[in-house]
């Protein structure tokens, strides 16, 4: 099944499964954080209906791991010499869905170099979703950036979405709601979307070889809740998360000469700064939450959770609650080009005060 694992909305996919085979709505908004899992639920519910094999929760594909969405399968010659199309041991309509070529599916995204989805591309989507089914029970259309729709694109699409041709069911995905017009939106079953959990971001980073605890445990903090943004923060530079760690824990300790030596370190270079400050943001707001709730650390990796509880026992909490404030307004200065090395400097600095408790 498609949503096993990390993603976080198997009990959303579940529900509207449950709601689409019994009284589906003409058409549905997903919306929330880019890269949490929106068009993946969207995708597996119409695997969940288009799977020749056993559709369902039960489907043949596996959304996240799928060989030939994911171009990893093997290939075979399309008919009369066309294409090579990725083949694997699913059943014909989900192996279709996954290649893009299934004839009652309909995808429609912004194209590569525009800003916007067009009126010309919802046109022909609208004109494709005119035929009746030719292998699956029902037609699927997904418009993907969905928030991005022009206004005429919008207008266009008001009434296929209120009266859609039979056997039909549009998903839009969407960043926010409010992108759209009222009208638009409110012919529409709005369902949200929150951030993915520290903990489901570590199991789906988990899967990847060569990352070890410690850097799982940094970038699921750094991720923001996005699958995406862990993803790509994995390709990236190793997160200091020890070496920042074991400094905070000598605050009380700390000079001028140490934070300039760890602004030099940590804090050169912009976007680094930035990463590195809200790293440190979010692993005090944790001790925070450890220190007013005894609420448990989010984390696979022991001895990060060891220090940073040492640490938070170690510090007040007004000491912990202004220095997670300094690093957040640090990393918005620092984005809105203040000087980086003089910003981690003065908050180096200003958690030695805290921690001494001389503020």
């Amino acid at each position: 099944m498609a949503l096993e694992g990390p993603l976080g909305h198997a009990a959303q996919y579940e529900n509207l499964l449950a709601e689409i085979r019994r009284r589906p709505a003409h058409g549905y908004l997903f919306a929330g954080p880019v890269g949490v899992g929106k068009s993946i639920v969207a995708i597996a519910l119409i695997h969940s209906l288009f799977c020749e094999l056993t559709p369902g929760p039960g489907f043949c594909c596996t959304v996240t791991d799928c060989p030939v969405r994911n171009g990893a399968g093997v290939t075979e010659s399309g008919r009369g010499g066309g294409p090579a199309i990725p083949r694997c041991d699913c059943c014909a309509g989900c192996v279709q869905l996954a290649a893009g070529v299934h004839p009652d599916f309909l995808g429609v995204a912004r194209e590569t170099g525009r800003s916007d989805v067009t009126i010309e591309q919802v046109r022909n989507l609208i004109a494709r979703l005119g035929s009746r089914p030719a292998r699956a029970p029902i037609r699927a259309a997904l418009i993907d950036d969905a928030d991005t729709l022009n206004l005429p694109a919008q207008n266009a699409l008001l009434k296929t979405i209120e009266e859609p041709p039979g056997s039909t069911i549009i998903f839009l995905i969407a960043r926010s709601e409010r992108m759209l017009l009222d009208t638009v939106r409110s012919r529409l079953r709005l369902v949200r979307f929150g951030p993915l959990s520290i903990t489901d971001l570590e199991t789906l980073l988990a899967r990847r070889p060569g990352l070890d605890a410690e850097r799982i445990d940094a970038i699921a903090r750094l991720a923001r809740g996005s699958a995406g943004r862990a993803m790509s923060l994995a390709d990236g530079v190793e997160p200091p998360i020890t070496a920042l760690l074991e400094a905070i824990g000598r605050a009380r300790s700390l000079d001028f000469a140490a934070a300039q030596a760890l602004a030099q370190e940590h804090f050169a270079a912009r976007d680094q700064s930035v990463e590195n400050f809200e790293l440190i943001a979010r692993m005090l707001e944790e001790m925070l939450w450890l220190r007013l709730l005894d609420r448990e650390l989010d984390s696979p990796a022991g001895p990060i959770a060891g220090k940073m509880k040492q640490i938070a026992e170690g510090l007040e909490i007004g000491a912990i609650l202004s220095a997670m404030e300094n690093a957040v307004k640090a990393s918005g200065a620092v984005d809105a080009m203040a000087n980086s090395r003089l910003q981690a400097e003065r908050w180096w600095l200003d958690l030695a005060r805290a921690a001494r408790g001389d503020l």
